[in-house]
């Protein structure tokens, strides 16, 4: 596989991630959640009904925000475990939550990215323990490992 090459226009990525992170105001209906999962909209619709995937708000009766993706992977890989479909979403429900409190807390240790030939270093702020240092995350290739700055 070749390796990527560098974008030629330079865009701030720190911010597109952390908009990423952020309580997203992007919609999904029941066609476009039925394409990203693989899941037949004559289930998901199913889902909804019982609760166990949960639409935004009654303004928006047929739209989902994109963590509901999360959601029914979730269920779909507890359901190809085994699990009922009720047993498969009180999973999900758990392992939702969790996605939810790691994009928040990542949301709020982001501080900078940077991304060289070499790797990609993720400044995640002042390490707690020391606060004159700052918790770095340095990815190279499928490695990372962290360091203090």
């Amino acid at each position: 596989m070749d390796k990527p090459t560098r974008p030629t226009e330079a865009i701030n990525f720190y911010d597109f991630m952390r908009k990423v992170f952020e309580q997203s105001n992007l919609y999904l209906g029941f066609t476009e959640l039925a394409s990203i999962t693989d899941v037949p909209q004559n289930k998901l619709r199913y889902w909804s009904q019982k609760g166990y995937i949960r639409t935004c708000d009654s303004n928006k009766k047929n739209h989902f925000k994109f963590d509901a993706v999360f959601q029914i992977y979730t269920i779909k890989f507890f359901q190809n475990k085994g699990f009922t479909l009720a047993a498969a979403a009180q999973k999900a429900a758990y392992y939702s939550q969790t996605f939810r409190e790691i994009k928040a807390a990542t949301h709020l240790r982001l501080q900078k990215i940077e991304k060289t030939p070499e790797c990609t270093i993720i400044d995640l702020g002042q390490f707690d323990p020391d606060p004159s240092k700052r918790l770095i995350l340095r990815v190279e290739g499928d490695q990372s490992r962290f360091e203090l700055n």
